[in-house]
Parts: C-alpha cells; structure tokens; sequence
C-alpha cells in the first residue's frame, strides 16, 4: 500500500481541520482559492523541508554545546511535565517577541519580515508566508535556548506541535471570541490586528503565543472593533514565490 508522504498528509490535516471553520464562522468573506494561494501553497512545501532541516541542524548544535550548563539542565530535566511545558512556552514566546520587534524596527530584517505582511487576505494558509531566512533565524532562536536549558524531549516536543497549531489558529479567517482564553493564550481576536495594514497596529501584538508578554512590553492592542479594515504591506510581489525569495537581498542592496 502506497504510503502518503508526511507533507500531504500535514496540509490534508490543515484543510480538514480549518476549511470547514473558517467557512462556519468565518470573519471576512472570501474564497478557498484566493489571490495569493499558489504563493503560499509554495511557501508550505518549501517551508516544511526547511523546517525539518532547520531542526536536525539545531539538535546537533545543541548535542554539541550538551554540558555547558549541566546544574542548570539537570535542575531544568528533573521536573515534572506539567511545569516544563508552560515555562517552555513562555521561554520561546519571550525569544520570538524579541526577533519579532527586531524584525520591526531593524530595517535590513524587515526586509525580510515584510513578506509575512504582504497578505491581503488572512486566514489559516496565509502562516506559512515566511522568507526561508526568517524561518531558520526564528526557529533558532525559539529551540536553541530551550535544547540548552535542558527541556526534556516530551516537553519539546509538546512545546513544538503547540508552536504549529497555535500558529495556523491565530491567523485563521474565524470569528470566535474567547472572553477568558483570549488574555491568556493568543486567539486571531488578538492577532489579526499585528497585521492591519497600518503601521502603528502592525507593531502591536508581536507575542504569538502568550498575550502576557505584549502586557509587559507595552505592545499589547485590542479594539472594541471587530478586525482591521485593511490587512498587507507595501510589498507588491505577494503572487510570486520566488519574487519573495529575492526581494530582501535586492532591497538590502539599494541600503
């Protein structure tokens, strides 16, 4: 029996999962195949190599740096699960909003950043949107803190699928309001406005998992508003893939 490679079956489980939400309780009316599908559709076949790449990389990096702090990951390995996870995750949401508002104010990173904005339409395919550098530069500096802080495998584990579907659920096209979740965990209520197409809202709300975190830094932006009236950027190549892989570069250049 023929077996489905993994990356058909991830993208069978993304539809399966949110075409059928987003149609229930959708936000914005628009069609399955938009402007832009064929791009992100790319991004998705791409991005899941390299991310699977990007992932054995910072093992063997972590392997090789194993020991370094070993009071700290003995401490770190020896509790119990149920405190790894939440500190895991709030360990690599603190990491990310930091990249994160580098991305937003450091104009050579976001050159890079900027694709991720260039979606008009957002919905649950529109995540993967991501320049291949932005994607090992962000998977970086969320995994190598935690591989050396001793974070056990399950923890990193838990903490890695928790990354990926909250990532696909805050950009999905839905409306749903969680009055308790949402100033806990990050809800597209929460996120959506980081992409209005204002540049004022796209610097609020850089935390992608814990809203906590934007409380803290002073970034943190709800409106009495249902969504943004516009989403995108100034970036016009949002139809070509391989357009997106260049445009940084050739933009750095004009620096």
């Amino acid at each position: 029996m023929l077996e489905i490679p993994d990356v058909f079956k991830g993208l069978l489980i993304l539809i399966c999962v949110f075409v059928p939400i987003e149609k229930i309780w959708s936000m914005h009316k628009q069609n399955l195949w938009r402007d832009g599908t064929i791009t992100d559709l790319c991004y998705y076949f791409a991005g899941f190599f390299i991310g699977k790449g990007t992932t054995q990389l910072l093992i063997i990096v972590a392997l090789l740096s194993q020991g370094s702090m070993p009071i700290l990951t003995s401490f770190t390995s020896q509790q119990p699960l149920i405190l790894q996870v939440p500190v895991a995750i709030f360990i690599g949401d603190l990491s990310f909003y930091i990249l994160h508002r580098l991305m937003h104010t450091v104009p050579w990173l976001w050159k890079f950043h900027v694709i991720h904005h260039s979606s008009e339409q957002i919905d649950w395919l529109s995540t993967v949107r991501v320049h291949p550098f932005e994607q090992i530069l962000t998977k970086a500096c969320q995994m190598i803190p935690l591989y050396w802080l001793g974070f056990s495998t399950q923890a990193l584990a838990i903490y890695a699928i928790f990354s990926s579907a909250i990532a696909f659920f805050i950009h999905a096209n839905i409306q749903i309001k969680i009055p308790i979740i949402k100033w806990i965990i990050a809800t597209p209520e929460f996120h959506r406005w980081h992409h209005a197409s204002s540049p004022e809202l796209s610097n609020k709300n850089l935390a992608v998992q814990l809203p906590i975190i934007d409380y803290l830094f002073g970034t943190f932006h709800l409106s009495s508003e249902k969504s943004p009236s516009k989403y995108g950027s100034k970036l016009k190549t949002k139809t070509s893939y391989f357009k997106h892989l260049s445009y940084p570069f050739i933009e750095i250049l004009k620096i």
